[in-house]
C-alpha cells in the first residue's frame, strides 16, 4: 500500500503515510477484522484519478474482495491488470463504473459485456461513439436506473440489460430510440408503468421486460409493431388490451403470471402468433372461439384463471397445436371431438373441468 500511496501522489487521495502509517486506517481502506493486516476493500472512487499504472501495484494485494475505481478519469487500463487481479481468488466486486474507458473509440458499433461480474452503474460514459448500435449489458451485477444519457445514442438497435439488479423505471423518452429493434430488460427490478411511448417505436420487434415490478395496465397499441413481447412475472393490471391480439406480425406473447382480469378479447386476430401464454391470472368469461382464427399457433396456455363454460370446439382448427393447457380453471361439459384433429398434439392436455 505504501508504494500505491507513492505512485498517487499529487492526486486528489488524502492518504498521508507520515500521518497515519497503518494503510488499514485510510480513507477508502478496509480490512479483515481477523487480520487487521489483509486489506479486504480498496475504494478510490471520486479521486479524480487518470493514470491507471498503480493498478498493478493493487493486483499484489491477494485478500482483495473489492475493488471500487468509480467516478474517476480514466481512459484506459494498464497492461496485465486483468491477468494480474484475474489471479486474486477471493475478488468479488470490480467497480469501473463512470469513468472514460471508452471515450475515445468513436467507431465503436457494438459493445458486450454480457455474462461478467460488472457492479455499479450502467455505464454511460462512451465518449462520442454516437454510432453505437449495440448495448449488451446483461447477467451482470449493474444497478441503479435505467440511464437517461443512454438515450443519446441514437443508433441504437439493441438494449440488453437483462439479469442485473436495476431499479427505478423505464424512461418514457425511449420512445425516442427510432432505430430500437431489440429491447430486453427482463430479471431486474424495475417496476413503474410500461412507457406508451414503446408503441411508437415502429422498428422495434421484440420488448421482454419479464420478471421485474411493473405495475397498472398492459398500454394499448404495446404490440403495433413487435414480434415478440414477454411482460410475464410482474405485477400488470387490469383488462388485456382489445387491439393487442390483432397485430398482423405478432408471434409470441406472454403475459402470464400477472393481475390481469376480464376476458380474452373478441378482436384476436394475429395468424402469425405462435404462442400465447396468459396462465395464473385473473381472467374469465369464455374462451373465444375467436382463437381458431389463430392457424399457425402452436402453444395455447391459459392455466390457473376463472374461465368458465365448455371449450370451444373451433379449437379443432388449430391443428399446429403441440401444447394446450387449460388446467386450473371452471370449465364444463365435455371434450370436443373436434379436438382430436390436433394430430401434431405431442404434450398430454392438461385439462381439468367438470362434466
Amino acid at each position: 500500500m505504501i508504494s500505491i500511496s507513492q505512485q498517487l501522489n499529487g492526486t486528489q487521495l488524502p492518504w498521508d503515510v507520515t500521518k497515519e502509517p497503518n494503510p488499514c486506517l485510510w480513507q477508502g481502506v478496509a480490512c479483515s477484522r481477523s487480520n487487521n493486516s489483509s486489506i479486504t476493500s480498496l475504494s478510490l472512487s471520486g479521486f479524480g484519478l487518470s493514470n491507471s499504472d498503480f493498478l498493478s501495484e493493487v493486483c499484489r494485494i491477494d485478500s482483495l474482495q473489492s475493488l471500487n475505481l468509480s467516478i474517476n478519469n480514466l481512459k484506459s487500463i494498464s497492461d496485465g491488470f486483468f491477468n494480474g487481479c484475474g489471479g486474486i481468488d477471493g475478488l468479488k466486486v470490480l467497480d469501473f463504473s463512470r469513468n472514460r474507458l471508452l471515450s475515445q473509440l468513436v467507431s465503436l458499433k457494438i459493445l458486450s459485456l454480457s455474462a461478467n461480474e460488472f457492479s455499479g452503474s450502467v455505464p454511460i460514459e462512451l465518449g462520442e461513439s454516437f454510432v453505437l448500435e449495440q448495448l449488451q449489458l446483461s447477467k451482470n451485477m449493474f444497478h441503479g436506473e435505467i440511464p437517461l444519457e443512454l438515450l443519446k445514442y441514437k443508433n441504437l438497435i439493441v438494449i440488453d440489460l437483462s439479469g442485473n439488479n436495476l431499479t427505478g423505471s423505464i424512461p418514457e423518452s425511449i420512445g425516442n430510440l427510432s432505430k430500437l429493434q431489440f429491447l430486453v430488460l427482463s430479471s431486474n427490478k424495475l417496476s413503474g408503468k410500461i412507457p406508451k411511448s414503446i408503441s411508437s417505436i415502429s422498428t422495434l420487434q421484440r420488448f421482454a421486460a419479464n420478471q421485474n415490478n411493473f405495475v397498472a395496465e398492459v398500454p394499448a397499441l404495446i404490440t403495433r409493431y413487435i414480434k415478440i413481447l414477454d411482460l410475464s412475472y410482474n405485477n400488470l393490471s387490469g383488462l388485456i388490451p382489445s387491439d393487442l391480439l390483432s397485430q398482423p406480425s405478432l408471434q409470441h406473447v406472454d403475459l402470464s403470471v400477472n393481475l390481469l382480469n376480464g376476458t380474452i378479447p373478441e378482436s384476436v386476430s394475429s395468424r402469425s402468433l405462435v404462442r400465447l401464454r396468459l396462465g395464473s391470472n385473473s381472467l374469465s368469461g369464455s374462451i373465444t372461439a375467436k382463437l381458431a382464427t389463430l392457424q399457425n399457433l402452436v402453444y395455447l396456455e391459459l392455466e390457473n384463471n376463472n374461465f368458465f363454460g365448455s371449450i370451444p370446439p373451433e379449437l379443432g382448427a388449430c391443428q399446429n397445436l403441440l401444447l394446450l393447457n387449460l388446467a386450473q380453471n371452471n370449465i364444463t361439459g365435455t371434450l370436443p371431438v373436434q379436438l382430436g384433429n390436433l394430430t401434431k398434439l405431442q404434450v398430454q392436455f392438461h385439462l381439468q373441468f367438470q362434466i
